[in-house]
């Protein structure tokens, strides 16, 4: 297969595979002979390892692969080993891992339960010469894993929520049961589901997590039937959350009713879909991860990586296996085929006949290519509005990581241009946009200037077909796709509410802007002006500007102190002047640490943290400044690979610091690890 045509799969995989409904696991193909030189490994001395995950019939056709494998390359029973713990154990993974490397083994091939758990030991592997490659669960970014065996989770997830979307035209609540909260397959699977009904009237409930523990699935599934009595559908994630919620499915009498989308083809689902509980299964073709693993270590060992990859259709790391959606339709012509191609299956459908009105998935129609994908490189443009901002730094950060990541993954590059105006300049902003433009990017994320100014020149980019998105601050008016930020409005909101708190409800006020007209900071300055305008008492005396630059900020700031000696607060909308040397504004300084004036600024940044620690500052409202660039080109690829659909605005959230939960923000900016929430700051 050419390799322009292998970037496309992940695309084509909903359209080609499921276009004849059941397309048959793929027959592994008889393994190449070795070269006739001698084998870089002596077949006798040779051992590869498989490990799983639980015991259960999914990973019992695992195992059936990988005794295939081995009776077609001509080995022993004790050459070609499968392992699963009785239930998700990553101690006990991490055990065997270390027990077949004193050993010595050739290859091990393993399915990480908890991939950030495994990777040091997948690592002691390798680092001992041992050939490492996962399966059925993808490894960390930059794992120690050569290849990667298994299903496009995201797109099978998708592949999922579009069955459940034709099962409940009218919507409904759809309760999702999973095995792991880490692991991501499960996450992926997750993701493509919910990113497939976005937008329709399907309402999905929180997923629920049984830690791949069977029982505890069906105690769950029970739960959610229990706490949802109006509950539409269920979605099982992994192979036994499916059976779990047909089980709980039938004790509520409610089979038939309850409409089931799961993953995998073990005798357990199929028999589901024969009395009619299961309308449908995303069926992987595990049999072939087992095999394939078995076949590509061999090969690996004994005619070396790049033939062995060459000969495996390896692609940017991976080897998709595919998937087959199964229903009540076309059970039949499933069996028939897996019969024909030699697949073992320990179901039969002798004796049983679909109802006649069975549910058949229908494949969506293929759309179109997007254009931006034809080379297998996505250019973004990410422009602040200023480079002289340090703030703008940290989503700049954030970009060029999503993007390492998303090349990572393939099949596609993705490259991110850091481009803008030195200052904030409108129309410089708009010449540069019209730079990227004619460089022909393919898609332009920006922080407008002006809301404005913004519009021709993003109207202009969209009518070029590059995607553009608005992030920090809006062009509402454009033509751009979303915006993803806070609501200012609110986050002006809560910076009254703080500054009340601070200084009580008499008072005179200051605000420091930005660029006057910038969407963004004229929403936060709204927003404050309405929530003071509850308290008659605070005056509000003037507002300046200091054009996003530090200097100017300083100097802006001390005239005001100057002009207003008796000043009570300030709401800095932006944190300009706090980047300047200490001492640089003695006036606010001296009246901040007598406690006679109170400030409160938009942004969480730690030199912000620094000066609420001391006093100087009480309190602050927290954008998600790395989201700005991460999140960005998450959305960018989304939209472009997957057609994912967003909203007019995209909330990225806020927080709110204060003394009382500082030390929290300093913990997360100090360990890079943002996900724990806030304590309350109140």
């Amino acid at each position: 297969m050419e390799e322009s045509t292998m970037k496309r799969l992940r695309l084509l995989f909903i359209f080609s595979v499921l276009a004849a409904l059941v397309l048959a696991a793929c027959v592994p193909p008889a393994p190449t002979p070795a070269p006739a030189e001698a084998p870089a490994v002596d077949k006798e001395k040779f051992t590869v390892v498989v490990i799983g995950k639980s015991v259960h019939p999914y990973w019992s056709n695992v195992e059936k692969g990988v005794r295939a494998a081995a009776a077609d390359l001509g080995l022993r029973d004790d050459q070609a080993i499968f392992f699963v713990p009785p239930q998700e154990d990553v101690a006990r993974q991490i055990e065997t891992m270390e027990t077949y490397i004193a050993q010595g083994v050739t290859g091990i091939a393993i399915a990480p339960s908890d991939p950030n758990a495994l990777e040091p030991v997948m690592k002691k592997a390798a680092d001992a010469g041992i050939i490492v490659t996962t399966l059925d669960t993808p490894p960390v970014e930059n794992s120690v894993s050569l290849v990667y065996i298994g299903t496009d989770n995201y797109t099978a997830g998708q592949v999922a929520g579009q069955a459940m979307l034709q099962l409940l035209p009218e919507g409904g609540k759809v309760g999702i049961g999973r095995g792991s909260d880490t692991a991501l397959n499960a996450l992926q699977r997750t993701d493509g589901f919910l990113d497939a009904i976005a937008g329709s009237a399907i309402v999905a409930l929180e997923p629920v997590n049984d830690k791949e523990d069977a029982a505890r699935a069906l105690e769950l599934a029970n739960s959610v039937i229990s706490a949802n009595p109006d509950l539409a559908g269920a979605f099982g994630v992994y192979a036994y959350n499916g059976p779990a919620w047909a089980t709980a499915v039938k004790e509520a009498g409610r089979a038939g009713d309850i409409k089931i989308v799961c993953f995998d083809a073990t005798t357990d689902i199929i028999n589901g879909i024969k009395e009619g509980v299961i309308q449908a299964t995303v069926a992987q073709r595990e049999f072939d991860m087992g095999y394939k693993s078995v076949q590509l270590i061999y090969k690996i060992a004994t005619e070396g990586k790049e033939k062995a990859f060459a000969d495996m259709g390896v692609v940017n790391g991976v080897i998709d296996t595919g998937v087959d959606v199964i229903t009540p339709a076309n059970l039949k012509e499933y069996e028939a085929q897996l019969d024909a191609k030699g697949i073992p299956h320990e179901w039969t459908t002798e004796g049983w006949e679909p109802p006649a009105d069975a549910f058949r998935f229908t494949p969506p129609a293929p759309s179109a290519m997007h254009p931006a994908l034809a080379d297998g490189k996505i250019t973004i443009a990410w422009i602040p509005k200023a480079l002289n901002n340090p703030v703008f730094e940290l989503g700049r950060d954030g970009a060029f990581a999503k993007a390492k990541e998303l090349t990572a993954q393939g099949p596609y590059e993705v490259e991110v241009l850091y481009v803008g105006s030195v200052a904030s300049d409108m129309a410089e902003q708009a010449r540069v946009m019209e730079d990227m433009i004619a460089r022909g990017v393919d898609a332009i994320g920006v922080s407008c200037n002006d809301p404005d100014g913004c519009i021709d020149p993003i109207n202009k980019a969209v009518e070029a077909g590059i995607e553009v998105m608005t992030w920090d601050s809006d062009s509402p008016n454009s033509k751009r796709f979303t915006y993803l930020g806070v609501s200012n409005y609110d986050g002006g909101l809560a910076a009254a509410d703080l500054l009340v708190r601070a200084m009580g409800e008499t008072g005179k006020v200051a605000l420091l802007t930005g660029v006057p007209g910038a969407f963004n900071l004229e929403e936060r300055i709204r927003g404050f002006k309405d929530g003071i305008a509850k308290y008659p008492g605070i005056e509000i005396v003037t507002t300046v500007a200091c054009y996003d630059d530090i200097n100017r900020g300083v100097q802006v700031v001390e005239e005001t102190m100057q002009a207003y000696p008796d000043l009570d607060g300030w709401f800095f909308v932006g944190l300009w002047p706090l980047f300047a040397e200490r001492g640089s504004m003695p006036l606010w300084e001296e009246a901040a640490r007598s406690g006679r004036l109170k400030t409160v600024a938009f942004d969480t940044l730690p030199v912000e943290l620094e000066y609420l620690k001391e006093g100087l500052l009480h309190g602050l409202v927290g954008q998600k400044y790395w989201g700005w660039g991460y999140d960005t080109v998450q959305m960018i690829y989304d939209r472009i690979v997957h057609g994912k659909e967003f909203d007019s605005w995209t909330d990225s959230g806020m927080d709110i610091v204060t003394a009382k939960n500082v030390d929290a923000m300093i913990e997360a900016w100090e360990t890079s690890d943002f996900t724990k929430p806030l304590p309350d700051p109140f």
